[in-house]
């Protein structure tokens, strides 16, 4: 719940974090957007992307559907903002 998210966890949340956020949230609810989109909306290197990413998903601010799918140097291969994501951005974005 949004709620449950205070002013604090999101300006602790990783400016990369924010990015990878901000550019989930372009596309339309429960379309998955696959990795290589992510890196062009976002300019993160595979490092900084897969850091940010498990970050969001320990948050529950995204989703990672098929976490067994990887491609190359990423630990994902598509993600989906969730509910709370878009609530959490609405809210602090």
């Amino acid at each position: 719940m949004v709620e449950d998210f205070e002013q604090d966890d999101w300006d602790i949340l990783d400016p990369s974090a924010k990015k990878v956020l901000i550019a989930l949230s372009q596309f339309e609810k429960g379309l998955l957007v696959k990795v290589d989109i992510i890196h062009k909306k976002t300019g993160l290197m595979p490092e900084g992307l897969n850091d940010a990413v498990r970050h969001l998903l320990k948050s529950k601010l995204i989703d990672n559907p098929d976490p067994s799918k990887k491609f190359g140097p990423y630990d994902f291969n598509a993600l989906e903002i969730t509910d709370l994501g878009r609530q959490v951005l609405a809210k602090f974005g």
